[in-house]
């Protein structure tokens, strides 16, 4: 008899294996301040570098769920996995910045893949429970996002070198891959076709304003450690405690987000959180040293629910197949995350980094403006 997606054992590894993504991608943003000074590069052309991990989950993303039904979904998540470690050693140690170019493209290959495979996993955990799961799934990436963070500053900060913190911090994910191993989903025959469609509609609506939110999400991962450096005069060794607030945050309102889910519906709870990420990412702008790991972890708590409520809408809607749409809303998403660091980058270039972060503000007033349509539509087309 097969084993229902729905048991324990499943939504365990689902947990784990988001756990492992978060981890490794996070374990990045300490180490990006040594990069950049590594190279001594300006804030410009390293923005340019990292476009380079946008460019790969740019390649890899639209490519992913046609992968998974060729090779697998569980080698594929485990192969990535592997890949994604390793990148993340050679990010650590590169002074030349073809070589750096490289390795952040193989980064972020690895990092779309991963993200997408995860998603279509709790997709279908979800679906075979029968009850909203996905910010569940979601609080381990940001759980994982924050052991990351915090873990490889600790571990800066007691004097370990880049590359052995990276060590380390590969080690653990390639650990927790393992136990994840035997619940990993082996196929995709249980979601209909997720081959990667261009999204209409609604779904392109939600599309954008996921996109928002993982911008925002990618600019704390790779600027957040240099805001503070620049702003507030904070060691390179400690400036990554900005993104561990953020990430905290997040973990801890995802963890209540499938009970506010039911309490306040989808719309409230996506237009209120950004909302709260607008008030917060204004605090780190104008507050002290302390005011501004406030509102790092107040934009923490804001944008927690953001992406599971637009990914349960993409399954809801009708106007394209459901696992379709996901893919489309998770590529077009998460390139939030990886091109939108580069654009930061080169605004914050031409203006100052100070500006830049202004900008993000005027992002989250779009998405509290666009949410509640957003998700009513979404839900009314179901």
């Amino acid at each position: 008899m097969t084993e229902s997606f729905a048991a324990p054992a499943y939504r365990c590894a689902t947990r784990l294996t988001f756990f492992a993504v978060g981890f490794t991608m996070a374990a990045w943003a300490p180490l990006v301040a040594f990069a950049k000074t590594r190279m001594g590069l300006a804030d410009g052309l390293f923005g340019s570098l990292l476009l380079c991990i946008g460019l790969g989950s740019l390649i890899s993303m639209p490519l992913a769920g046609r992968i998974a039904q060729r090779v697998g979904l569980r080698l594929l998540m485990q192969l990535s996995g592997l890949c994604f470690c390793a990148a993340l050693l050679a990010l650590s140690t590169v002074a030349s910045p073809w070589l750096c170019a490289l390795s952040l493209l193989v980064f972020g290959a690895c990092l779309g893949l991963g993200d997408i495979c995860v998603n279509l996993q709790a997709a279908m955990v979800e679906k075979a429970a029968q009850q909203p799961l996905m910010s569940g799934f979601h609080a381990l990436f940001s759980v994982g996002t924050f052991v990351g963070a915090a873990g490889m500053t600790l571990l800066l900060n007691l004097g370990a070198s880049p590359l052995q913190a990276a060590s380390c911090a590969a080690v653990l994910a390639v650990l927790r891959l393992a136990l994840a191993w035997r619940h990993q989903i082996v196929r995709l025959d249980a979601l209909d076709n997720a081959v990667f469609k261009w999204p209409r509609g609604v779904v392109m609506l939600i599309a954008a304003l996921s996109f928002i939110c993982l911008l925002v999400e990618g600019a704390m991962l790779d600027w957040s450690a240099l805001y503070l450096q620049g702003a507030h005069q904070v060691p390179l060794e400690s400036a990554g405690i900005a993104y561990s607030a953020f990430t905290l945050a997040m973990a801890g309102a995802r963890f209540a987000g499938d009970r506010l889910a039911r309490l306040l519906g989808d719309p409230l709870l996506l237009a209120g959180g950004a909302l709260l990420a607008l008030l917060g990412l204004g605090l780190a702008q104008t507050q002290s040293l302390t005011g501004a790991l406030a509102g790092f972890a107040l934009a923490g708590v804001g944008l927690a629910n953001a992406v599971p409520v637009l990914f349960r809408a993409a399954l809801q809607q009708n106007r394209m197949p459901a696992a379709a749409s996901l893919s489309a809303v998770a590529t077009i998403g998460y390139l939030g995350v990886l091109l939108g660091p580069g654009f930061i980058g080169h605004i914050a270039e031409v203006t100052s980094l100070h500006t830049a972060f202004w900008f993000l503000c005027v992002t989250l007033a779009a998405l509290c403006l666009l949410a509640r349509p957003a998700v009513t539509r979404g839900a009314e087309s179901a």
